[in-house]
């Protein structure tokens, strides 16, 4: 692709990231993107240095509420798991989680407004609790309420943004 100029320009590529998936990318001209995030919590992690970043899309918050079979077929469905492969993923192309920009949205509090099952609390809980048994610090969240977002990682700047359904669009 050209501009005015004729100088040749790089494609944007935008990736989804769907519930229950992880990516991983070096590719400066993509975006990862998981949409439609509710009670499930998707995670940004980003390092300047390498310029790596990647995505998690889980929407429970521990395997062993699971037969094991299902817990091992998906485990980018859970916190535990997903977020244990999300680092080794990451540490496995050359990033350093000691460089880190991490970035959640999601837990929100989609079906059950009673409170009585509160998904979105327990994966947030989860969430907090698997990144400070890290020494790992979470440098920005949208967490809870009542709706959808969308998560979106730029890999090329490292910037996130996050689209409230309602409420716009936050940069950080």
């Amino acid at each position: 692709m050209q501009d005015v100029y004729g100088l040749q320009q790089p494609i944007s590529v935008t990736t989804a990231v769907n519930f229950c998936e992880l990516k991983i990318s070096r590719n400066p001209v993509e975006t990862l993107v998981a949409f439609s995030i509710g009670s499930g919590i998707a995670v940004s992690i980003y390092d300047p240095i390498t310029r790596t970043g990647g995505m998690l899309s889980f929407v429970l918050p521990e395997s062993s509420a699971m037969s094991p079979q299902k817990a091992e077929h998906y485990p980018h469905m859970f916190a535990d798991t997903g977020l244990s492969a999300l680092l080794e993923a990451f540490a496995g192309i050359g990033s350093k989680t000691k460089n880190t920009k991490i970035v959640i949205a999601g837990g929100a509090q989609i079906m059950d407004q009673t409170a009585e099952f509160n998904i979105g609390l327990q994966n947030y809980k989860a969430v907090s609790a698997f990144f400070l048994n890290k020494n790992l610090i979470i440098d920005h969240e949208d967490i809870g309420g009542i709706c959808r977002r969308t998560l979106s990682l730029d890999i090329g700047s490292g910037c996130n943004t996050i689209q409230i359904l309602g409420r716009g669009e936050v940069h950080v």
